[in-house]
């Protein structure tokens, strides 16, 4: 059956040429953030596949369906864990693949497509994270709503006039929209054109 499918899909030949792309020498430990960062958006969209069959994104629902899955379903508190914590780490993994790009100064000609979509990559993950820690709607996830639009409404001219529609977009149904549906697919689309420059043009040299 694999023959088969490798015959007509060529997915077979496809695993074997990525399980034996040659890793150029001067690659080490520190390289390595940016390949355990995509490791847990993996996990990131897995878990948060599973909690979207019990989450109720109505701000009257929400915390009961929340505490239902950590509670009644097998595994649900861990599953959901493993989320949380691994959106942290996400932002801790990306700032170090971040700091070591520019310690090697990697972000130059030709890279510079590879630095601006990293970069929009790390800053979409701190609004993944402002819309998660939304969902819950439990006092966390409101304090955390009116803390950021404070941090708005003290920008100078503008910023009184942004708290209220900065409250009213990120109501709980539209952070589930934005944070499951929108987000997620501008990221795919950064992520599959960061790893192809990144095939494309190769890990940069040591200075």
């Amino acid at each position: 059956m694999i023959n088969w499918l490798n015959v007509r899909t060529g997915i077979i030949d496809k695993i074997r040429g990525q399980l034996t792309y040659p890793i150029p020498s001067h690659v080490n430990f520190w390289f390595c953030f940016g390949g355990f960062a995509f490791f847990l958006i993996v996990l990131q969209v897995l878990t948060g596949a599973f909690m979207m069959f019990f989450y109720i994104p109505i701000a009257e629902n929400a915390q009961a369906s929340i505490k239902y899955l950590c509670n009644n379903i097998p595994y649900g508190g861990l599953i959901r864990n493993f989320h949380r914590w691994s959106a942290t780490l996400i932002v801790a993994f990306l700032f170090v693949h971040t700091v070591n790009v520019i310690t090697r100064r990697a972000y130059k000609s030709p890279r510079e497509l590879n630095w601006w979509s990293g970069i929009l990559l790390f800053l979409l993950m701190f609004l993944f994270m402002v819309t998660g820690i939304i969902l819950p709607w439990d006092w966390r996830s409101y304090w955390e709503l009116i803390v950021w639009a404070d941090w708005f409404g003290a920008l100078p001219i503008i910023g009184e006039r942004l708290i209220i529609p900065i409250l009213s977009t990120f109501a709980i149904g539209r952070s589930f929209i934005i944070h499951v549906w929108i987000l997620p697919a501008i990221v795919l689309f950064l992520l599959i054109f960061h790893l192809r420059m990144v095939r494309k043009l190769g890990i940069a040299e040591p200075l």
